[in-house]
């Protein structure tokens, strides 16, 4: 049981090696790379899925936001708002929230939190993942296309709202395949030592 345990533990350690920075353009297009340098004028990358190919060169003001793989995140360009833009209703507004919420919000973190609770616990993971779903994310982890669009409360409302909507999916997904992952460990455990 010991030698299963420490693959498990290994692999879960190999999913956490694979972390990688999140390039996030200013046309709001995502990207999964590794950051090389970010100078006054450009931002050096390689793609991921290429690691030993090309360094790739683009100019600072296209890209609009870096989240490094610790989880720190650092805004390079915010868009200026054209003063030709109308202004959203309430209604319009909200709905725009939550288009961009299912667009650009990830809720990783509450689906790897009740994943590890659900398989290091049992009953751990439906405790942590109702706890974990039932605080909306705060305006300082909303990731948008246009920063300014934050000053809306009305796009704020609703960006929080399908964001938690979001980390109550992630949560049951984690709770789900940690209980799928407890499962298959114990049903290998015992076939492999015997059911005695």
């Amino acid at each position: 049981m010991l030698r299963f345990s420490t693959v498990i533990i290994l692999l879960l350690l190999s999913l956490s090696a694979r972390a990688q920075d999140v390039l996030t353009k200013s046309n709001g297009e995502e990207l999964n790379v590794k950051v090389m340098e970010i100078t006054s004028s450009e931002v050096r990358y390689k793609r991921t899925d290429n690691p030993d190919g090309p360094l790739i060169t683009v100019c600072r003001t296209d890209v609009f936001m870096v989240r490094y793989a610790n989880g720190t995140k650092e805004v390079l360009h915010q868009p200026e708002v054209s003063p030709t833009t109308a202004p959203m209703s309430k209604e319009e507004a909200y709905s725009k929230g939550r288009l961009h919420a299912r667009a650009y919000y990830k809720a990783s973190g509450a689906f790897w939190g009740t994943y590890a609770a659900t398989f290091l616990t049992g009953y751990g993971g439906p405790i942590t993942g109702a706890a974990i779903a039932a605080t909306k994310p705060p305006v300082r982890k909303l990731v948008v296309p246009e920063a300014q669009l934050l000053q809306n409360p009305y796009y704020v409302a609703g960006y929080r709202k399908q964001a938690q909507n979001k980390k109550i999916g992630s949560a049951a997904a984690g709770v789900g395949a940690g209980a799928a992952t407890w499962s298959v460990v114990v049903l290998a455990a015992l076939f492999t030592y015997g059911l005695h």
